[in-house]
């Protein structure tokens, strides 16, 4: 087939310099360039004017003579914030802003005595986790029929895990409200008003700050069911100005599975700290009646998120080894078996051949961290910045406690925090 001009194609004349080939664009008729690279042509549009950048976003073009219209309508204008917004309000500002820190920051000397701080406090602290994996009925029933594959298979054992805490809590019956942090598609959601007792009569949100397809929550459309989603980052949600929260903030419960490091904290922070109504014109802080977050991901904790930044001080602990603790958390989960490399090293080792020192396994092998002994110091790690969690909490009336929900097999990240405020 031969080639034809772009003016016969009716394609955009703009050559890409970076891909180094024609735009090949559809171009409207009499035009040289297509809509996105349409300003650059010298010959305007006779009824519409010329393009120009659009003063929300320059990185996209309007008519100028279409440019009122275009702003009420444009996804990049700012939009009006919802009573709930108020900015960084689970947001630490005052915490200092160093530059993030990894394990090749330090020398091998700092590494090995933190190590041994890591092991003496983690003793000292007397750590415990319950074990707590048996499965809620309704999902037991579920995982008999579903034939999703082993992905599905494995988000309904731990949903199904979770679900039977709460229910061992009377979460599922006492709640007036549930808050899923981090809902993404609402799976955990989708079950928990399957398994309320009460649901007609419970509110149901879903906080997650990214938009989502094929949601679950779909599913509850044109039904009697109280359910709003909520799209905002958690630190800057105030949870007792939701309209739909407003008469139910004494017994509201939050959740999430697998809530991604400093996002747990501050969803607790909004859970813990954010639940006040007025009352006679003061200010009364309400206790949430429940919270079950399922860990993970410690090594995306931050310090100007993080709640237990008092205890991590009076474990005598800096900000920049709680950075590498964080770093280290991820020994627990990373995956790093005894790969080819480590076996090359092995054998180069025994052949008295020079071993590279840019090579993180080499160093780790130098120092006679086997993964082994990594995969328990970075669960020592993970469980140390959860015990500032669970003092926080402690301090602010709830009983906690760490929990192994699922097995290992199911999930690496197989510990869920538990908080209970006992009403008096």
């Amino acid at each position: 087939m031969s080639k034809r001009s772009a003016e016969e194609e009716n394609v955009c004349s703009f050559f890409l310099s970076r891909k180094k080939k024609p735009c090949r664009m559809k171009t409207q008729d009499g035009m040289s360039f297509c809509p996105h690279h349409s300003h650059l042509d010298t010959e305007q549009d006779p009824v519409k004017g010329i393009r120009i950048p659009c003063p929300f976003d320059p990185s996209h073009f309007c008519y100028e003579s279409k440019l009122q219209k275009h702003l009420k309508k444009c996804n990049a204008r700012e939009k009006e914030k919802p009573e709930y917004y108020v900015e960084n309000i689970n947001l630490d500002l005052e915490s200092s802003k160093k530059s993030k820190l990894s394990l090749n920051d330090v020398s091998d000397e700092e590494l090995l005595e933190l190590i041994k701080r890591v092991e003496t406090l983690y003793e000292s602290l007397d750590i415990v986790t319950s074990e707590t994996t048996s499965m809620h009925p309704t999902l037991e029933r579920e995982m008999e029929v579903t034939d999703d594959g082993l992905n599905t298979f494995k988000h309904l054992k731990q949903q199904g895990s979770l679900l039977e805490v709460m229910e061992k809590q009377n979460f599922l019956k006492n709640s007036s409200c549930f808050v899923e942090f981090g809902a993404g598609k609402g799976q955990l959601m989708y079950w928990i008003i399957k398994c309320a007792s009460d649901a007609e009569n419970t509110a149901f949100i879903l906080v997650d700050r990214s938009a989502q397809r094929h949601k679950s929550d779909n599913k509850f459309k044109g039904t009697e069911i109280l359910l709003q989603r909520i799209r905002i980052d958690i630190q800057h949600l105030h949870l007792g100005k939701i309209p739909t929260l407003k008469d139910k903030l004494n017994r509201v419960v939050g959740v999430s599975k697998h809530l991604c490091g400093a996002a747990t904290d501050l969803a607790i922070k909004c859970m813990a700290n954010t639940l006040e109504q007025d009352s006679d014109g003061a200010k009364v802080k309400l206790k949430a009646f429940g919270l079950l977050m399922a860990l993970c991901c410690h090594h995306r904790c931050s310090w100007d998120s993080y709640i237990g930044k008092q205890y991590f001080e009076n474990f005598k602990l800096s900000e920049r080894e709680f950075q590498l603790l964080c770093c280290m958390a991820s020994w627990a989960t990373c995956g790093l078996r005894k790969t080819a490399l480590e076996h090359h090293s092995e054998t180069t080792a025994k052949e008295n051949e020079e071993i590279p020192e840019d090579n993180v396994l080499n160093r780790y092998k130098k120092l006679n961290l086997s993964h082994e002994e990594r995969e328990v110091i970075g669960m020592k790690c993970k469980r140390l910045i959860d015990a500032g969690r669970v003092l926080y909490l402690q301090k602010e009336g709830y009983e906690v406690e760490l929990i192994t929900y699922t097995d290992k097999s199911v999930s690496l990240e197989n510990v869920a925090l538990l908080a209970t405020h006992k009403e008096s």
